[in-house]
């Protein structure tokens, strides 16, 4: 048992030791790329299959049935190309030195990820983002609605290219100009993120060594992993640390763990297939239920005695929270125009908005950490892990700038131990009056 114990102490320092080391090499150089991968271009459309760009030169635009040609330099793909062979459109892409754009939120959007992974020069990629007229009849886009989408997309997710399309209403010429004073001039033709981690390895080791602090086993077992798949290895072992870190026996720190769990796992997927969003983190609904379904069965276990009384209007309140929490957590989540102008003017007010789910769970964990003995302070537990596991994944988005991600949890930490802070300085002093 000494023995055990001995091992585990040995690999949370070891893993300590060695978090240092890799994030004193990844924040340089994350950061230098980050600086420049604010870069971005604009496609204006001349008609309703060409693009053009500052430079001059046209980007086609490829739909379903239709062919990469000689003298397309650019193309992107519109629609849905189920059915065809993605590996005829490499070859052709690979023969006449073809870049290839990817359409965001697009149903081409795995077909030009299977062409990519086929060609042979996989660097003549880029990323667009656009928006259409019937996106702006729909949701009633505003021009400042407009502009922080688009703000959006070169800010938190690296887009290389804004593709305008004509759009009634809209004052596009207004939106440019916010847009050139928020990053500067755009660039004659869109460039990728070039750039990649040589010490990924040490990052994952960093990360066995804190799974293997809680459950030696489960390090052990899990590092192979790395020899057959690094980008599965990355998902389980961070998967499996966010729910056995919680047994870290100083919980205050939990929040500076999992954010170094989030940066360690940020650190061994940043290559170019991660950072220009051709691959992705596996398991991201997995990564934020898990641990959150292990706190709630963890007291449904201890409280089962008095809390069976309230368990058909608990399950149904769980149920609809759980399938809301989730239904939240991708790109495609369903957003009110009213929430959308609120998050506009937060962007606009703090650069980048926080997390919901971590400006009230981490208050929330504050509270838990005071008030543990309350009856109802479980609740409190839930969302602080809610809030734990949300700080993790935000860095689970490669294609992110570090500095924004960063940015965005510090804030949110700071929230959480400002909170604790208040609330046991209170303690204190009605304890001392007592």
């Amino acid at each position: 048992m000494k023995k055990s114990f001995g091992l585990k102490r040995i690999a949370e320092l070891s893993f300590f030791i060695l978090t240092f080391i890799c994030l004193a090499i990844f924040f340089p150089s994350r950061f230098v790329t980050d600086a420049t991968d604010f870069a971005y271009t604009v496609g204006i459309s001349i008609d309703d299959d060409r693009i053009q760009l500052p430079s001059g030169r046209i980007v086609w635009v490829i739909d379903p049935g239709e062919q990469i040609e000689p003298g397309m330099e650019y193309v992107t793909f519109r629609g849905d190309f189920e059915g065809y062979d993605a590996k005829i459109y490499a070859q052709q892409a690979d023969s006449y030195g073809t870049w290839i754009g990817m359409l965001e939120f697009n149903d081409s959007t795995d077909f030009v990820k299977k062409i990519m992974m086929l060609r042979r020069d996989h660097k003549k990629f880029f990323r667009i983002h656009t928006i259409r007229q019937e996106e702006v009849e729909k949701m009633k886009l505003t021009n400042s609605m407009i502009y922080y989408r688009f703000r959006r997309a070169i800010l938190e997710r690296s887009i290389d290219m804004i593709w305008i399309q004509p759009l009634e209403n809209v004052d596009i010429k207004w939106v440019l100009e916010k847009i050139e004073h928020q990053f500067g001039k755009p660039k004659d033709t869109p460039q990728p993120n070039d750039t990649s981690f040589h010490f990924q390895w040490l990052a994952f080791i960093a990360m066995v060594l804190l799974l293997f602090s809680q459950k030696p086993l489960l390090g052990i077992l899990a590092a192979p992993l790395w020899f057959l798949n690094r980008s599965l290895a990355v998902s389980v072992v961070s998967i499996l640390a966010t729910v056995f870190i919680y047994s870290y026996r100083k919980k205050e720190i939990l929040p500076i763990l999992y954010l170094i769990l989030g940066l360690l796992t940020n650190a061994a997927l940043w290559d170019f297939w991660h950072v220009n969003d051709l691959n992705v983190y596996r398991g991201v609904k997995l990564s934020i239920s898990l641990l959150p379904l292990f706190v709630l069965a963890k007291t449904v276990m201890k409280e089962w005695n008095w809390l069976r009384r309230y368990w058909p209007l608990g399950f149904a309140v769980l149920a609809g929270a759980g399938f809301y929490y989730l239904s939240r957590s991708g790109n495609t989540a369903f957003v009110t125009n009213l929430e959308r102008q609120l998050r506009d003017t937060i962007e606009g007010f703090l650069w980048v908005r926080p997390r919901f789910k971590e400006i009230i769970g981490y208050p929330a964990f504050s509270l838990w950490l005071s008030f543990g003995n309350f009856k109802w302070a479980f609740l409190f537990e839930l969302l602080g892990s809610i809030a734990l596991v949300s700080t993790f994944n935000t860095f689970c988005h490669i294609k992110t700038p570090l500095m924004v991600s960063l940015y965005r949890s510090v804030f949110s930490i700071l929230i959480g131990y400002l909170t604790l802070m208040i609330l046991r300085r209170v303690k204190n002093n009605v304890t001392q009056r007592v």
